[in-house]
């Protein structure tokens, strides 16, 4: 794909169709939707049978690629999402108590049922804030430790001693850290 101020061209297609055009019209449109909870293919759907009937509209391959190649679109479209997965929170309290459209009627297990699989997508899409915590402790008897703490006084250990302690300390943390970053990459998804 090649970027030409707001022309987006699919590389790889010979004829057909010209570049498409971006404006911001149409940017203010795809984010619009996405905070109003719209998923992509139905904001495409809505733009193609209302407003944008005769007019181009993108394509969802096309969106996903100018969100690829387009750095100010791609910081929108995530603040978008972000925000998406803060309405569908509030979606859920609407759905559970009967205000959402579409749930007024329903009976309680499928308003449970729908709540649940909008939680469960919530905490993939977002584990960080919206997934579940679990956290496992191993201890021993009567929740003693398995191993007993030990302080260890620097001064009195040899330098190979040292050095491997500063050893171990340094892959502790960078193994930390890595940890820490594979989650926060993970999250960006």
């Amino acid at each position: 794909m090649t970027e030409d101020s707001n022309i987006v061209k699919l590389e790889g297609k010979k004829g057909g169709r010209p570049p498409f055009q971006w404006t911001a019209e149409i940017e203010d449109y795809i984010v619009g939707g996405i905070v109003a909870g719209h998923s992509l293919r139905a904001i495409i759907q809505q733009a193609k049978e209302g407003e944008y009937k005769n007019k181009p509209f993108p394509s969802f391959e096309l969106i996903m690629r100018y969100v690829a190649s387009n750095e100010e679109f791609r910081h929108k479209y995530a603040h978008a999402k972000d925000v998406q997965h803060d309405l569908m929170a509030e979606n859920i309290i609407d759905i559970m108590d009967g205000r959402y459209p579409g749930f007024e009627t329903a009976e309680l297990g499928q308003r449970k049922e729908s709540a649940e699989i909008r939680k469960w997508v919530m905490g993939k899409l977002r584990r960080k804030k919206w997934g579940e915590v679990k956290v496992t402790e191993v201890t021993g008897a009567d929740g003693a430790a398995l191993i007993p703490a030990q302080t260890i006084d620097r001064r009195t250990l040899s330098p190979e001693a040292k050095a491997a302690l500063y050893q171990a300390l340094q892959m502790a943390i960078a193994q930390s850290d890595a940890t820490d970053a594979k989650i926060t990459e993970e999250e960006d998804k």
